[in-house]
């Protein structure tokens, strides 16, 4: 029996799974299927949820999942949050969707070079919060590397859902055909040097969304970006706290490991 003080932690799904194919959606978007033996140990995972991937930095090496943490000064592994695009157990699938932006870092080098049968261990929680609340109107934003989250809301949304998208990408090209309710209008704007500059709040201050009674919003994007929508969306008297979701991805110049908690402390404030 647990205290008042006391929490149980989350079930963790983990397991390392192998490539089956590498898919070119666009210049700036891979997606790689997983498969592999203990893929039904997802089977509680939700479409949309975040996971950590263990990035091996010598795929010539096996993999083997840490008991511990991963730390950033690990020689053999790099951690890396990611977005489960897809999950079919019928067909032995997982779907991860990667942002390439040249070999900068770990989990974009690895995503331009995986080869079938290369190795990338998956790490997820059992999660119960929902991707959004119910709503009659909804807001959904994001930059390049909240377009996978965004499918995944767009897909999950009801068929007579209204509400607007606002999808900022390197370019054109990187437009996607997205499944989504008739009733839901989606934007797109295109935006060459993301983290330098972003068009998603003026574009967003462009949208009056207080004339929405019942409504939802979320947001995902860079650091800056989100610290300055949450002050815009706090600003609004006809938007309740528990009606927008506003998270920081990445943080401009900074890796994942060097900026988590300060995209943690925006989270919670």
């Amino acid at each position: 029996m647990t205290t008042e003080k006391e929490t149980i932690k989350p079930q963790l799904m983990k397991a390392v799974l192998t490539v089956k194919e590498k898919q070119v959606l666009t210049p700036h978007y891979i997606r790689i299927i997983l498969e592999g033996e203990d893929l039904g140990i997802y089977a509680q995972a939700n479409e949309g949820d975040n996971n950590k991937i263990l990035i091996p930095l010598d795929k010539s090496a096996k993999l083997t999942l840490p008991d511990g943490p991963v730390k950033g000064g690990d020689a053999k592994l790099a951690m890396r949050t990611y977005t489960m695009r897809s999950l079919d157990l019928e067909k032995g699938e997982m779907a991860i969707d990667f942002v390439m932006h040249g070999e900068t870092g770990p989990a974009s080098t690895w995503a331009i070079h995986a080869e079938k049968g290369d190795e990338l261990g998956v790490l997820m929680k059992v999660k119960t919060k929902p991707l959004f609340q119910s709503a009659a109107y909804y807001f959904i934003m994001g930059d390049h590397t909240a377009l996978p989250v965004i499918s995944v809301m767009l897909e999950k949304l009801p068929k007579d859902a209204s509400g607007d998208v606002l999808i900022e990408v390197y370019s054109e090209d990187d437009v996607l055909d997205l499944v989504k309710p008739a009733n839901v209008n989606v934007k797109w704007v295109c935006n060459n040097a993301p983290g330098d500059t972003s068009m998603l709040l003026p574009e967003f201050k462009r949208y009056d969304i207080t004339k929405e009674t019942d409504k939802f919003v979320f947001a995902a994007a860079e650091f800056n970006v989100i610290k300055e929508i949450q002050e815009v969306l706090r600003a609004d008297d006809t938007l309740e706290r528990k009606n927008w979701y506003a998270f920081s991805y990445w943080k401009h110049g900074v890796a994942e490991d060097a900026s988590a908690n300060d995209r943690r402390g925006l989270r919670n404030a």
